[in-house]
Protein backbone atom coordinates (compact mmCIF):
# COMPACT_ATOMS: atom_id res chain seq x y z
CA UNK A 1 0.00 0.00 0.00
CA UNK A 2 1.07 3.23 -0.81
CA UNK A 3 2.39 5.78 1.84
CA UNK A 4 -0.02 9.23 1.77
CA UNK A 5 3.63 10.92 1.36
CA UNK A 6 5.33 9.06 -1.29
CA UNK A 7 1.76 10.02 -3.24
CA UNK A 8 1.44 13.68 -2.25
CA UNK A 9 5.45 13.58 -3.33
CA UNK A 10 4.73 11.83 -6.52
CA UNK A 11 1.79 14.42 -7.04
CA UNK A 12 4.11 17.41 -6.36
CA UNK A 13 7.18 16.00 -8.74
CA UNK A 14 4.48 16.06 -11.28
CA UNK A 15 3.53 19.47 -10.86
CA UNK A 16 6.53 20.63 -11.04
CA UNK A 17 7.11 19.04 -14.20
CA UNK A 18 4.30 20.47 -15.99
CA UNK A 19 4.78 23.92 -14.29
CA UNK A 20 8.72 23.93 -16.08
CA UNK A 21 7.36 22.76 -19.12
CA UNK A 22 4.47 25.55 -19.34
CA UNK A 23 7.34 28.08 -18.65
CA UNK A 24 9.50 26.88 -21.21
CA UNK A 25 6.53 26.60 -23.96
CA UNK A 26 5.66 30.54 -22.59
CA UNK A 27 9.29 31.23 -23.21
CA UNK A 28 9.37 29.82 -26.72
CA UNK A 29 6.11 32.08 -27.88
CA UNK A 30 8.05 34.90 -26.12
CA UNK A 31 11.31 34.57 -28.19
CA UNK A 32 9.11 33.80 -31.23
CA UNK A 33 7.32 36.91 -30.79
CA UNK A 34 9.97 39.26 -30.11
CA UNK A 35 12.07 37.52 -33.58
CA UNK A 36 9.06 38.24 -35.71
CA UNK A 37 9.24 41.89 -36.21
CA UNK A 38 13.25 41.32 -37.89
CA UNK A 39 12.19 38.25 -40.05
CA UNK A 40 9.28 40.16 -41.19
CA UNK A 41 11.29 43.48 -42.49
CA UNK A 42 12.52 41.51 -46.18
CA UNK A 43 9.40 40.70 -47.45
CA UNK A 44 7.94 44.14 -45.88
CA UNK A 45 10.50 46.35 -47.49
CA UNK A 46 10.44 44.47 -50.62
CA UNK A 47 6.95 45.13 -51.27
CA UNK A 48 7.14 48.59 -50.37
CA UNK A 49 9.82 49.24 -52.75
CA UNK A 50 7.69 48.32 -55.88
CA UNK A 51 5.22 51.68 -55.44
CA UNK A 52 6.73 54.56 -56.28
CA UNK A 53 7.86 56.50 -52.80
CA UNK A 54 6.08 59.90 -51.59
CA UNK A 55 8.08 63.54 -52.41
CA UNK A 56 10.24 63.95 -49.10
CA UNK A 57 10.10 60.23 -48.09
CA UNK A 58 13.65 59.53 -48.40
CA UNK A 59 16.83 61.18 -47.76
CA UNK A 60 18.87 62.40 -50.80
CA UNK A 61 21.78 60.13 -51.66
CA UNK A 62 24.94 61.20 -53.31
CA UNK A 63 24.59 58.44 -55.94
CA UNK A 64 27.97 59.58 -57.48
CA UNK A 65 30.10 58.85 -54.28
CA UNK A 66 31.97 55.58 -53.84
CA UNK A 67 30.89 53.01 -51.32
CA UNK A 68 31.84 54.12 -47.99
CA UNK A 69 32.73 51.81 -44.54
CA UNK A 70 29.53 51.08 -42.39
CA UNK A 71 30.21 53.86 -39.53
CA UNK A 72 28.41 51.41 -37.30
CA UNK A 73 30.95 49.08 -38.21
CA UNK A 74 33.77 51.08 -36.51
CA UNK A 75 32.54 50.23 -32.77
CA UNK A 76 32.91 46.99 -31.49
CA UNK A 77 33.37 47.45 -27.99
CA UNK A 78 30.64 49.60 -25.95
CA UNK A 79 27.99 49.02 -23.64
CA UNK A 80 24.84 51.11 -23.61
CA UNK A 81 21.22 51.65 -22.31
CA UNK A 82 19.13 51.27 -25.84
CA UNK A 83 15.74 53.52 -25.79
CA UNK A 84 13.06 52.46 -28.99
CA UNK A 85 13.65 49.85 -31.75
CA UNK A 86 12.92 49.78 -35.15
CA UNK A 87 9.53 48.72 -34.68
CA UNK A 88 8.70 50.99 -32.64
CA UNK A 89 7.11 54.40 -34.49
CA UNK A 90 8.37 57.68 -33.50
CA UNK A 91 10.34 57.86 -30.22
CA UNK A 92 10.49 54.25 -28.64
CA UNK A 93 10.21 53.95 -25.26
CA UNK A 94 11.34 50.20 -24.72
CA UNK A 95 14.33 50.15 -22.64
CA UNK A 96 17.35 47.82 -21.98
CA UNK A 97 21.08 47.48 -22.09
CA UNK A 98 23.21 46.17 -25.23
CA UNK A 99 26.87 45.26 -24.80
CA UNK A 100 29.05 44.36 -28.08
CA UNK A 101 32.60 42.53 -27.78
CA UNK A 102 33.84 41.58 -31.10
CA UNK A 103 31.24 40.00 -33.64
CA UNK A 104 29.19 39.05 -30.22
CA UNK A 105 26.46 41.08 -28.84
CA UNK A 106 24.13 40.24 -26.21
CA UNK A 107 20.83 42.96 -25.59
CA UNK A 108 18.40 42.85 -22.71
CA UNK A 109 15.00 42.28 -22.94
CA UNK A 110 13.19 45.13 -22.03
CA UNK A 111 10.09 43.59 -20.04
CA UNK A 112 13.40 42.06 -18.17
CA UNK A 113 12.40 38.26 -18.82
CA UNK A 114 15.65 37.28 -20.32
CA UNK A 115 18.54 38.12 -22.49
CA UNK A 116 19.92 37.43 -26.04
CA UNK A 117 23.30 36.96 -27.50
CA UNK A 118 23.66 37.25 -31.11
CA UNK A 119 26.55 36.53 -33.54
CA UNK A 120 26.67 39.05 -36.05
CA UNK A 121 29.47 37.65 -38.53
CA UNK A 122 26.45 34.54 -38.43
CA UNK A 123 23.08 36.00 -37.46
CA UNK A 124 22.64 33.59 -35.13
CA UNK A 125 20.62 33.99 -31.66
CA UNK A 126 20.68 32.19 -28.47
CA UNK A 127 17.87 33.77 -25.83
CA UNK A 128 18.32 32.46 -22.43
CA UNK A 129 15.75 33.19 -19.33
CA UNK A 130 14.93 31.33 -16.21
CA UNK A 131 12.83 28.71 -18.54
CA UNK A 132 15.70 27.95 -20.70
CA UNK A 133 17.66 28.84 -23.97
CA UNK A 134 16.50 28.78 -27.36
CA UNK A 135 18.37 28.99 -30.70
CA UNK A 136 17.03 31.09 -33.69
CA UNK A 137 19.30 31.64 -36.91
CA UNK A 138 18.37 35.06 -37.41
CA UNK A 139 19.68 38.38 -35.55
CA UNK A 140 17.18 39.69 -32.89
CA UNK A 141 15.54 42.71 -33.27
CA UNK A 142 17.51 45.09 -30.77
CA UNK A 143 20.63 43.87 -32.50
CA UNK A 144 19.96 46.44 -35.56
CA UNK A 145 21.16 48.15 -37.17
CA UNK A 146 24.28 47.07 -35.88
CA UNK A 147 23.23 43.64 -38.23
CA UNK A 148 22.11 45.56 -40.81
CA UNK A 149 25.13 44.73 -43.18
CA UNK A 150 25.56 41.48 -45.07
CA UNK A 151 27.40 40.53 -47.58
CA UNK A 152 27.36 42.56 -50.97
CA UNK A 153 26.08 45.56 -49.56
CA UNK A 154 27.21 48.81 -50.36
CA UNK A 155 26.95 52.20 -48.27
CA UNK A 156 26.87 55.48 -48.93
CA UNK A 157 27.45 58.55 -46.44
CA UNK A 158 26.52 61.95 -46.73
CA UNK A 159 26.85 65.06 -43.98
CA UNK A 160 24.00 66.78 -43.10
CA UNK A 161 25.29 69.40 -40.51
CA UNK A 162 26.11 69.15 -36.82
CA UNK A 163 23.58 69.59 -33.89
CA UNK A 164 23.77 69.17 -29.64
CA UNK A 165 22.06 66.07 -28.54
CA UNK A 166 21.09 65.51 -25.00
CA UNK A 167 24.72 67.71 -24.38
CA UNK A 168 26.96 65.98 -27.06
CA UNK A 169 27.94 68.20 -30.00
CA UNK A 170 27.25 65.44 -33.12
CA UNK A 171 27.74 65.64 -36.73
CA UNK A 172 25.09 64.49 -38.52
CA UNK A 173 25.30 62.14 -41.39
CA UNK A 174 22.88 60.60 -43.81
CA UNK A 175 23.17 56.40 -44.27
CA UNK A 176 22.26 54.78 -47.10
CA UNK A 177 22.60 51.24 -47.01
CA UNK A 178 21.77 49.22 -50.37
CA UNK A 179 21.46 45.15 -49.78
CA UNK A 180 21.21 42.79 -52.35
CA UNK A 181 17.62 41.57 -53.62
CA UNK A 182 16.39 44.96 -51.96
CA UNK A 183 14.93 47.50 -54.69
CA UNK A 184 15.18 50.40 -51.94
CA UNK A 185 18.45 51.43 -49.36
CA UNK A 186 17.80 51.34 -45.84
CA UNK A 187 18.02 55.05 -45.29
CA UNK A 188 19.04 56.39 -41.93
CA UNK A 189 19.83 59.68 -40.69
CA UNK A 190 22.56 59.36 -37.70
CA UNK A 191 23.81 61.88 -34.90
CA UNK A 192 27.61 60.85 -33.97
CA UNK A 193 28.77 62.23 -31.12
CA UNK A 194 31.79 63.89 -31.06
CA UNK A 195 32.76 63.32 -27.29
CA UNK A 196 32.29 59.73 -27.80
CA UNK A 197 34.30 59.19 -30.91
CA UNK A 198 31.75 59.28 -33.30
CA UNK A 199 29.41 56.74 -31.58
CA UNK A 200 25.74 57.32 -32.64
CA UNK A 201 23.72 58.56 -30.12
CA UNK A 202 20.43 59.06 -32.24
CA UNK A 203 19.54 56.91 -35.26
CA UNK A 204 16.40 57.66 -37.18
CA UNK A 205 15.44 55.09 -39.64
CA UNK A 206 13.33 56.60 -42.50
CA UNK A 207 10.95 54.24 -43.65
CA UNK A 208 7.83 53.87 -46.60
CA UNK A 209 5.09 55.68 -46.02
CA UNK A 210 6.73 58.26 -43.22
CA UNK A 211 6.51 55.88 -40.36
CA UNK A 212 10.00 56.38 -39.03
CA UNK A 213 11.86 54.93 -36.01
CA UNK A 214 14.02 56.91 -33.39
CA UNK A 215 16.50 54.51 -31.74
CA UNK A 216 18.85 56.78 -28.71
CA UNK A 217 21.85 55.10 -27.44
CA UNK A 218 22.38 56.63 -23.63
CA UNK A 219 25.11 55.70 -21.03
CA UNK A 220 27.68 54.96 -23.79
CA UNK A 221 30.60 53.44 -22.59
CA UNK A 222 33.91 52.54 -24.82
CA UNK A 223 35.77 50.22 -23.90
CA UNK A 224 36.46 46.15 -23.60
CA UNK A 225 33.53 44.23 -22.21
CA UNK A 226 33.52 41.64 -19.47
CA UNK A 227 33.58 38.44 -22.00
CA UNK A 228 31.28 36.02 -19.05
CA UNK A 229 28.70 38.40 -20.72
CA UNK A 230 28.70 36.84 -24.02
CA UNK A 231 28.65 33.21 -22.90
CA UNK A 232 25.75 30.66 -23.69
CA UNK A 233 24.93 27.08 -23.71
CA UNK A 234 26.43 24.94 -26.47
CA UNK A 235 23.08 23.69 -27.11
CA UNK A 236 19.62 24.99 -27.10
CA UNK A 237 16.19 24.05 -28.12
CA UNK A 238 15.53 25.31 -31.61
CA UNK A 239 12.66 28.29 -31.86
CA UNK A 240 9.88 26.26 -33.75
CA UNK A 241 9.24 26.97 -37.03
CA UNK A 242 6.24 29.30 -37.90
CA UNK A 243 4.03 27.30 -40.00
CA UNK A 244 2.88 28.92 -43.40
CA UNK A 245 -0.95 30.22 -43.38
CA UNK A 246 -2.52 27.56 -45.69
CA UNK A 247 -4.25 29.08 -48.74
CA UNK A 248 -7.96 28.53 -48.83
CA UNK A 249 -9.32 26.61 -51.85
CA UNK A 250 -11.36 28.67 -54.54
CA UNK A 251 -15.27 28.41 -54.06
CA UNK A 252 -16.84 25.73 -56.45
CA UNK A 253 -18.24 27.39 -59.37
CA UNK A 254 -22.37 27.23 -59.12
CA UNK A 255 -23.88 25.03 -62.15
CA UNK A 256 -25.68 27.63 -64.42
CA UNK A 257 -29.56 27.43 -63.78
CA UNK A 258 -30.93 25.06 -66.72
CA UNK A 259 -34.42 26.61 -68.17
Amino acid sequence: MISRDRMLSAENSSSSRCFAMIRFVCFAVWIGCVTVPLLAQKPKEQDSAQQAPAAGEQLPVARSAPATPYPLDSFTEFSAVMVGSRVEPGEGSSEGHIYRSGNLMRTEDPGKRGYFITDLATGETYGMSEAGCMHDSHPFIRTFPFSAMKPGATVTRTTAGKETVEGHSCQIENVAVSLLNFANALQMRVWEAEDLQGFPIKIEFLLPGGHDAIVRYRNVFLGPQDPTLFIHPESCEPLPKRQPTPKSAPAPKKPNPVG
